[in-house]
């Protein structure tokens, strides 16, 4: 059961908001001496650069500690895949983890009327890019990145049809978009390349809820179930503890108009949802913010990025993925 650690788990060693605070060769050295079993990364961010030698140099370090690599990409664009395929396959993945937008908490009233025509630019950029992924042997990852419904990521692989695209599947981001996470990962199980295991914990509000950031096995998610379809149907699937944003995601599903560019949705398809919400919504006086919503220290934010990461580690281990 290979599970490694994604970069953006951290926030702080000279890093900020939005961008890794580890560089590949800290974050392999970090996971190594956790017993994990491979790293995640932006090669942007987290290299000095991208020649050839510093590609051999991390993809040697990492296969000196036997890890794998996960290279993660930005939104789809025709630049940054024909410039980051060719990276990955010189870090010796096989994967290219990729988003289809920045939306948020499930929020796309900011693209009104336009999200099914984002769909398919994305897809045309990606069926584009299919040669050269090809040529190089690697495999697009479209992240649900607290925008696309199960049966977005489902379309985009059906319409593309292709061994070169496939799903990086975020167990927490299923919440962003009002859906199941067993039930999301079950309808997309042939499609999903790499995982991202994240949690949050759910806290009402007027308009809906906010998920905020805590150590795997705090929140709603439920690993053991979710591990257990891994384990069935992909034993070898890669997966990264990717603990997520310092900032907490609003998801206002109780806005008027915050369904209006969603299909409309059967009450009955709702349901595994809101079951699950009822089960683990927190008290509404509960305190859910992060240190750095706080305004505290970077010491102490460092020390709570730290922690959660040691006690997500130490919970994969209660289960039996590490």
């Amino acid at each position: 059961m290979p599970t490694g650690l994604c970069a953006y788990t951290f926030s702080h060693l000279g890093g900020f908001m939005g961008t890794a605070g580890y560089d590949a060769f800290a974050l392999i050295d970090l996971a190594a001496r956790h017993g994990l079993a491979g790293v995640e990364f932006p090669p942007e961010h987290c290299l000095p650069d991208l020649r050839e030698e510093t590609l051999q140099r991390a993809r040697q370090s990492a296969a000196e500690r036997s890890l794998f690599i996960v290279a993660d990409g930005g939104p789809v664009k025709p630049d940054m895949l024909r410039r980051l395929i060719p990276v990955a396959h010189g870090l010796g993945t096989p994967t290219l983890r990729v988003i289809l937008s920045g939306i948020l908490g499930g929020d796309r009233r900011p693209m009104a009327g336009r999200w099914p025509e984002h769909l398919r630019t994305c897809l045309g950029y990606l069926r584009d890019a299919l040669p050269i992924a090809k040529e190089h042997g690697i495999t697009i990852a479209v992240e649900n990145h607290s925008d696309a419904t199960s049966h977005d990521l489902l379309w985009l692989c059906d319409e593309l049809n292709s061994d070169q695209v496939g799903i990086n599947l975020d167990t927490g981001n299923v919440l962003a978009v009002c859906e199941e996470p067993v039930e999301y990962v079950t309808r997309l199980m042939p499609f999903i390349k790499n995982v991202h295991l994240k949690d949050y914990t759910l806290h009402p509000t007027p308009e809906g809820y906010r998920m905020a950031r805590c150590a795997l096995g705090r929140g709603a998610v439920d690993f053991p179930a979710l591990l257990a379809l891994f384990d069935q149907h992909h034993p070898s699937l890669t997966k990264t503890i990717e603990l997520g944003a310092l900032e907490a995601r609003h998801v206002r599903l109780l806005a008027d108009d915050y369904w209006a560019e969603f299909p409309v949705r059967p009450i009955t398809d709702m349901l595994p949802h809101l079951r699950l919400y009822w089960q683990k919504a927190r008290p509404a006086a509960e305190d859910w913010r992060t240190p750095w919503e706080r305004k505290e220290s970077p010491e102490a934010l460092a020390a709570y990025e730290t922690r959660e990461f040691e006690e997500s580690v130490a919970y994969l281990r209660r289960i039996g993925a590490v």
